[in-house]
């Protein structure tokens, strides 16, 4: 508020300076003006009054809350506001001139100066009033305007804060969504363990508690590191190559450059669930896995891959694939996009995000 307090009486002071300055200089271009020190003590009174004149324009514009009246009432009020300001600054300027100061800045076509008792002339007067009240006129539209277009920026600034307000709300729903959904798929690992191998069991929920700890603190931030990721991603598939053995198989080819690369947690991680899920688990061979990072500035591509059949209609209905794209949507927009398809005998989902 005292930014806009000061921007305001700034630009009162320049405008009215500007106008004043202005004028003098195109007077004194002609031959019946000179430069004087009562001059300088007229159009500064003058100066000062025309600001103490257009604040009071302010103040009634606030007082009859025009902004919110219909614009019928808005023009006829501010051409009443206008005119009674232009009156005020011209009789202001009559009186001055007769009893305060002596013309001695206007020069008579024979030479002499004019006199500073010189009767009230109505045409006169009248033709400053309308040149005023056009000037007035102006300063209003000038402030509607000012107005307007501060409530417009307040106006974005509430709606972009509504939206990162309402975007964030729906980001912690999201992640809120993968610690069931990572939860169950470990469960369902570990239980496939109890009674095949306790003491496999035992170390897979020892692990799964290190990968809950992990997860939980990741799910609190917006975005994580592309390394923080890849470990949790790792240490979960370790915990899957306990139930596997070696129907599970893991290639990793990840870009050093792209570490530092900042991703929405737990996405990477979803993928390679699905992977497991959809893919090795229903396979008595099994698979590979296979996690590539490239980073060509100023855009990371994640790909992961999978011996599998994609279904269309799960993969695009999926909990993991859906939750993925809304958060890229969210958090990047269109410099971000995912994608799944079959290629060949695998299955192959891509990541790429353009940091801009």
């Amino acid at each position: 508020m005292e930014r806009k307090v000061l921007f305001y009486w700034l630009a009162q002071i320049i405008g009215w300076g500007a106008y004043y300055g202005l004028s003098v200089f195109l007077l004194m271009q002609s031959q019946d003006f000179r430069f004087t020190a009562n001059l300088v003590y007229y159009v500064g009174s003058s100066m000062l009054f025309s600001i103490l004149v257009s604040h009071l324009i302010r103040f009634g514009i606030l007082k009859l809350d025009l902004l919110n009246k219909g614009m019928t009432a808005l023009i006829l009020l501010t051409i009443l506001l206008s005119i009674s300001a232009a009156f005020s600054l011209e009789f202001f300027q009559y009186f001055i001139t007769a009893g305060w100061i002596e013309v001695d800045f206007f020069v008579e076509k024979g030479g002499s100066v004019a006199a500073s008792d010189s009767g009230f002339g109505w045409a006169e007067f009248l033709l400053g009033t309308t040149r005023s009240a056009i000037l007035f006129l102006l300063w209003s539209g000038l402030y509607f305007a000012f107005i307007f277009i501060a409530k417009a920026r307040q106006q974005e600034i509430q709606n972009l804060k509504w939206n990162v307000s309402r975007n964030e709300i729906e980001l912690k729903n999201l992640r809120a969504q993968l610690n069931p959904h990572f939860l169950f798929n470990s469960l369902n690992s570990i239980r496939a363990l109890v009674g095949l191998d306790p003491e496999q069991a035992k170390t897979a929920i020892t692990r799964l508690s290190t990968l809950l700890r992990h997860s939980i603190n990741l799910e609190k931030q917006k975005v994580i590191h592309l390394k923080d990721e890849l470990d949790l991603v790792k240490n979960y598939l370790e915990l899957e190559k306990i139930r596997f053995e070696e129907r599970l198989q893991i290639k990793y080819e990840i870009a050093d450059n792209s570490l530092a690369c900042e991703i929405p947690p737990l996405m990477v991680q979803t993928i390679v669930e699905n992977c497991i899920k959809h893919g090795i688990s229903k396979s008595i061979e099994g698979g590979l896995i296979r996690i590539k990072t490239e980073f060509n500035q100023p855009t990371l591509s994640v790909t992961i891959s999978n011996h599998g059949k994609l279904d269309s209609s799960k993969a695009e209905n999926g909990i993991g694939i859906a939750n993925t794209k809304k958060r890229l949507e969210i958090l990047y927009g269109e410099n971000a996009n995912f994608s799944i398809e079959q290629v060949g005998s695998d299955v192959v989902a891509r990541i790429n995000i353009t940091y801009i």
